[in-house]
């Protein structure tokens, strides 16, 4: 069933750190929960950075997190990098994964992004398959594909 229509998309705003929490316990590889917070309000109100949340009411049941690397030193084409998408287990195939990846892609575009690129984990690459992506297997972490949409590719 598509609840697409319950679940908004919202940039992640300083207040929401307290429900942003449990989803990045769940994430893992986290310091402090002050360490998280700190840096999830630095992070949200910079321009180079952008954090969408899937919400429904007032429950944030999933988030992304994004990056503009800039130009690149040789072609000056930008880049960016989906760092994390992640998704309540309860709201998974609900739409909400679907909807922050468009919301990524969607920022990335406007911001001139050559190339939006990220990896895997095992248990997200049918997400992405569904998505219409192909992941790259080879390189050092075949057990987390790469990805990248090339949005100058004609």
């Amino acid at each position: 069933m598509d609840e697409s229509g319950l679940i908004t998309i919202r940039p992640c705003v300083i207040s929401d750190g307290p429900e942003m929490w449990p989803l990045l316990q769940d994430m893992g590889y986290i310091d402090s929960e002050a360490g998280v917070r700190q840096r999830l309000t630095a992070l949200s109100l910079r321009e180079d950075h952008y954090i969408p949340v899937a919400a429904v009411e007032t429950l944030i049941v999933g988030y992304a997190w994004v990056q503009d690397y800039g130009p690149h030193l040789r072609s000056g084409a930008r880049t960016a990098r989906l760092n994390d998408l992640y998704v309540l287990p309860a709201w998974r195939r609900h739409g909400a994964g679907r909807r922050l990846f468009a919301a990524v892609r969607a920022w990335a575009q406007a911001r001139g992004v050559r190339w939006l690129q990220w990896q895997a984990s095992r248990a997200a690459i049918p997400f992405y398959e569904r998505l219409g992506f192909q992941g790259d297997t080879v390189g050092d972490l075949p057990e987390h594909p790469f990805f990248e949409i090339d949005f100058g590719a004609g």
